[in-house]
């Protein structure tokens, strides 16, 4: 059975290999490094751009099942084509003209080690930009209290939603709420900041990451919420907003009180 290792080694050479692909690159958490060390295991997902000659196109459907087997094949809500092989192991392969190469400048700048993420660089452009790239400063979450703001305006919103009796859209939102909780845990516990706030979360933050996950769906998780907002907001000195944190408990004590009787 190929390892992720082994199907990497295959999709490089193969990119370096193909006559219309100038410049390629690998991406993710297996070119990422913190403090030293690596951030991928055999669950990561296998991450590439591969860049194009002017007038040229990839067939990537085709570039890959040449690889190996594939279970599906699709391309995402992002416009990304997309792969999953029998191992289940994910390909995520961009393919780009090479004049959008510039675009690298805009990504975020989270714990790269640049010398893992090249596999063509015919002219030496894509070094160039590297460089660039992580010369700029690295990414850094924004202001806690925007966060805290923004996560408890998706709680009113999930509230309102659960009183309608919408759950399945109140639990839509709270997964916005359990994003915003779970950076603002990284803020109180000074763990490291990723871009995807929930990575590592239960290794990063211990109990906080258990009482996150807990905000799941249905009205005691939304009062589970205010409460770990009350607690994450005293603990970072940030502004609570009680008064809005209080009307809300209110309205879902009601809630609940109504709920009851409902059932029985």
């Amino acid at each position: 059975m190929p390892t992720l290792d082994d199907l990497d080694r295959r999709i490089r050479t193969a990119l370096t290999n193909e006559p219309d692909v100038s410049h390629a690159l690998a991406y993710g958490s297996r070119t990422q490094r913190l403090n030293g060390q690596r951030l991928d295991d055999e669950f990561s997902d296998l991450e590439y751009y591969a860049y194009l000659r002017p007038g040229t196109v990839l067939d990537v459907r085709a570039f890959l099942e040449h690889l190996t087997p594939l279970l599906l094949y699709v391309v995402n809500d992002f416009g990304t084509p997309n792969a999953v092989t029998p191992e289940l192991h994910r390909v995520e392969l961009h393919a780009a003209q090479a004049d959008q190469m510039s675009d690298i400048l805009a990504w975020p700048n989270s714990h790269a080690d640049v010398s893992a993420m090249p596999i063509k660089d015919e002219d030496g452009a894509l070094a160039h930009l590297l460089v660039q790239w992580t010369s700029g400063p690295s990414w850094t979450p924004g202001e806690a209290q925007t966060i805290y703001d923004q996560t408890l305006n998706w709680l009113v919103f999930a509230a309102a939603v659960s009183g309608r009796g919408e759950q399945l859209r109140a639990a839509e939102f709270l997964g916005w709420v359990r994003g915003g909780l779970t950076r603002l845990a990284r803020f109180a516990l000074h763990s490291p900041q990723f871009p995807a706030a929930t990575r590592f979360a239960e290794r990063d933050l211990g109990l906080w990451a258990q009482q996150i996950l807990q905000v799941d769906g249905g009205t005691q998780a939304i009062i589970r919420a205010i409460s770990t907002c009350r607690r994450q907001a005293t603990e970072l000195e940030l502004n609570v907003h009680a008064e809005l944190l209080d009307k809300l408990e209110e309205r879902l004590e009601w809630q609940l009180r109504l709920e009851r009787r409902r059932r029985n």
